[in-house]
């Protein structure tokens, strides 16, 4: 799921932003401007009533600026992502969308929340009679 998500997101900023680059893993040298980091750094996963649990990924979206104006590139490129980046694929919902300046670069976080159901295998037959579930 992690992997998935991070492509998505991924995607997302290239159809949004244009063929800019677009790093998955953090630079050592050689980065070319301008250019995004995608990295999911927190996964948490609570289970739910019945058969679901929750998983919310914090994800860290950082933005290489290219222009004079560091500044103002940064600010609209964040007003663009909180105006685009409501759902990832049209599926996940965007939660906590916040971007700070730092050393002229944009650090954008946010979280997505997945809701997951298990699959029951089988049979309701099956399942009474290998499940541990007896007549008496």
């Amino acid at each position: 799921m992690v992997a998935n998500l991070k492509s998505l997101i991924i995607q997302q900023i290239k159809a949004v932003f244009g063929p800019l680059k677009v790093y998955d893993e953090p630079i050592k040298q050689g980065l070319i401007t301008p250019a995004f980091l995608v990295l999911i750094f927190n996964n948490e996963h609570e289970r739910q009533l019945g058969k679901s649990s929750k998983r919310t990924y914090s994800i860290n979206v950082t933005y290489f600026p290219d222009t004079a104006d560091k500044r103002g590139e940064c600010d609209q490129v964040l007003e663009t992502f909180q105006d685009e980046f409501r759902y990832i694929d049209n599926r996940y919902h965007v939660h906590k969308v916040a971007g700070d300046v730092v050393d002229e670069v944009l650090v954008i976080t946010f979280n997505v929340k997945v809701l997951l159901k298990e699959l029951e295998q089988g049979t309701l037959m099956q399942r009474l009679q290998f499940g541990g579930v007896r007549n008496v």
